[in-house]
Order: C-alpha cells, then structure tokens, then sequence
C-alpha cells in the first residue's frame, strides 16, 4: 500500500496532457475542415447583380462564415466520439474514477474549442487576404478588422463551439446508455424539420432556440447563457456516466 495519496487535480491533468497526446487526430481533422470550408467558400457566401444602359453589374460577398459552421459541426462530432467506449478505455491507463475521467473529458473539449474557435475566425481573415490577392477580374472591396473586434469575434466563437461540443458530448453519452437514442433522436429532429416545412411554418423550437442564443446582443448575457447551459450539460452527462458504468 501507498501512502502518497492522489490529488483528483493532479489525476485530471495527466489525463488532460495525456488525450492531448493522443487525439491528435482531431486537430488534423479540424485542419482538414477548415481548408474544405475555405474551398467552399471560395464561390462566395451570397451574390447579387444590376443592369442599366447596357452596363452590368456582378457583386459577389466573400465571408469566412462557412468555416465557422464546419467548426460547429467538428466540435459536434469530436464530442460524441470522445464518449464511445473506445475513447472511454484510454482513461484506465492511469489510476482514475468517473469523476477525473469526466472532468479531464471537460478539460479537453474546452481546449478544443479554444483552437477550433481562434482557428475558424482567423481562417475567416486569412480567406479575406487571398480572395484580395487573386480576385483580379474586378474590383475588390473590404477593410481590416480592428484588433478588439477580431478578439470579441474569436471569444464568441469559442463559446459557440463549446456549446455544440458540450451538447455533442450528452448527445453522445445518450447513444452509450441505449443504442436506440442514435435513431430516435435523428429521427425525431428530420421529423420535426419535415413537418414545420410541409405545414408552412417556421419550426417554433428551432426559432426559440436560435433566438435565445444568436440573437443575443449583450456579451455578459450570452456568456451566462452558454455557461449555464453547458455546465447543465456537462452535468447530466456525468449523471448518464454513472448510469453506464453501473450498467456495464
């Protein structure tokens, strides 16, 4: 027996440093989402045009808002293959419980967010330098973000990230305890989508929700919002965690 006890703190950044180390595919695949965003978005996000007099006139819109939502999509995913049981067994290379295993996971999908956040939104300013560069058959249009406002911009996008990736994570831990949660739920959101467009009307949950989120204008309440809401997240996962342990 040892008498050097272990510190729940010390358990969880080993494992932290540790899924760093490891899962280094997911920062390759980030990297690969974002060049296939900034291809895509090379045909620009919205175009309009004129006519008069027998001059004509194409605007086209070039915007690194499809990187963002590819981010959004990675960090969804990148959750929920974090809590398959594959994933789940890294955790018994060191001396850890479900309480370390769960928080070095938190630790690890903020981290990611981070990179995936910073990343999206300079890969938005980086698209925006070589579209200048290239476009050489017209005018091109465009001003430099002030550094405060590309520092708010990359903040809310982390947050942003953190938010899908934390509902990722509880979508995930759902499949793990009924594999049945993989088909209802997919099944219940096309449904959903499928019915308000036959009906003609705007799905009321989906309005409700992009409303709460998107739509709000003051910083410190959408930074409340999204931390309240992952925390609960990140809680109810920890309840299915114990759930699926005993189960097992």
């Amino acid at each position: 027996m040892s008498l050097t006890e272990a510190k729940l703190s010390e358990i969880v950044r080993k494992q932290f440093m540790y899924k760093v180390k490891a899962y280094m595919s997911v920062f390759s695949s980030l990297l690969v989402v974002q060049v296939i965003s900034l291809l895509l978005s090379t045909n620009g996000s919205r175009m309009m045009g004129t006519s008069y007099n027998g001059f004509s006139i194409d605007i086209n819109y070039y915007t690194g808002d499809i990187s963002i939502v590819f981010t959004l999509i990675w960090s969804f995913i990148t959750a929920i293959i974090i809590t398959t049981k594959a994933y789940r067994n890294d955790d018994f290379t060191f001396v850890s419980n479900r309480v370390s295993s769960h928080l070095s996971n938190v630790v690890f999908i903020l981290f990611a967010s981070v990179i995936g956040g910073v990343t999206a939104v300079l890969s938005g300013q980086l698209f925006k330098v070589i579209m200048n560069v290239f476009l050489r058959d017209g005018y091109v249009m465009g001003s430099a973000i002030p550094l405060p406002e590309l520092f708010l911009s990359a903040i809310v996008s982390i947050l942003y990230v953190f938010l899908l990736a934390s509902l990722g994570y509880f979508v995930g831990m759902l499949v793990q305890l009924n594999r049945w949660f993989g088909v209802i739920l997919p099944t219940f959101i096309i449904g959903y989508m499928i019915i308000g467009t036959n009906t003609g009307q705007e799905p009321k949950m989906v309005v409700e929700v992009f409303t709460f989120y998107v739509q709000e204008t003051a910083l410190f309440l959408f930074v409340v919002k999204v931390l309240v809401t992952t925390g609960l997240l990140f809680f109810l996962s920890s309840i299915l965690t114990n759930k699926l342990e005993v189960r097992q």
